[in-house]
C-alpha cells in the first residue's frame, strides 16, 4: 500500500476494495459478501456506493488498506500510509490498526520515517542507513501487546525513542 491511497475515483468504495479479487477471477458472490462484511469492520459501512472525492482522508486510507487486505498475501507492505494524514487523523489510525491488527494474522512491514508511529506499531525496526552507505541496524521494541497510544508517555517508550534518534543522528554529517 503506498502513501497515496491511489483509489480509482471513477470506482466506488465496494468496487475499489473488490479489485484485487476481480484480478484473480474471484469476485463472485463470495468474495462481494466477504468485502460487504470487512467494510463494516474498517468503519466504511453506509459508504459502499461512495466514490473516493466523497470520503475523508482517514476513510480513504480504511478503504486503500482494506482493497490492499483483499490481495490475501501473507506479507502487507505499507510505505507510509499514514503520511498524508493529519496528526489527529493519524492517531486515529494507529488506534484502529492496533486493534484491527490482531485479528488480521499477517506479517505487515511498515515503511515510516516517524519514530512514534515505528515503535508504536512494529515488534522489530530496521534503520536504513542514510544514502544506503552502512549497515542495516536492527533494534527489537519489546513493547508489551496489545499496544496502546498512551504508551507514547511511558519510561520504556521514551527510552527507544531516545535509542532510534541516538543510532540514527550519530552517523549524520551537517
Amino acid at each position: 500500500m503506498p502513501q497515496q491511497d491511489l483509489l480509482l475515483p471513477w470506482r466506488t468504495v465496494l468496487d475499489n476494495c473488490l479489485l484485487p479479487l476481480e484480478i484473480k477471477g474471484r469476485a463472485g458472490k463470495g468474495g462481494a459478501a466477504t468485502v460487504w462484511e470487512m467494510l463494516e469492520r474498517f468503519g466504511l459501512a453506509g459508504y459502499e456506493l461512495a466514490y473516493p472525492h466523497e470520503l475523508s482522508g482517514g476513510m480513504r486510507q480504511r478503504a486503500a488498506f482494506l482493497r490492499t487486505l483483499m490481495t490475501g498475501g501473507e506479507l502487507m507492505l505499507l510505505d507510509e500510509p499514514f503520511g498524508a494524514l493529519d496528526a489527529m487523523t493519524k492517531r486515529d489510525m494507529h488506534r484502529w490498526l492496533l486493534e484491527l491488527w490482531g485479528e488480521l494474522g499477517r506479517t505487515v512491514m511498515f515503511i515510516t520515517h516517524d519514530l512514534e508511529e515505528a515503535i508504536l506499531l512494529s515488534d522489530r525496526i530496521f534503520l536504513m542507513p542514510s544514502g544506503s552507505v552502512g549497515p542495516l541496524q536492527e533494534l527489537n521494541v519489546g513493547l508489551p501487546r496489545p499496544r496502546r497510544l498512551e504508551m507514547n508517555y511511558e519510561l520504556g517508550f521514551v527510552s527507544l525513542r531516545a535509542e532510534l534518534e541516538r543510532r540514527l543522528y550519530e552517523t549524520r554529517t551537517v
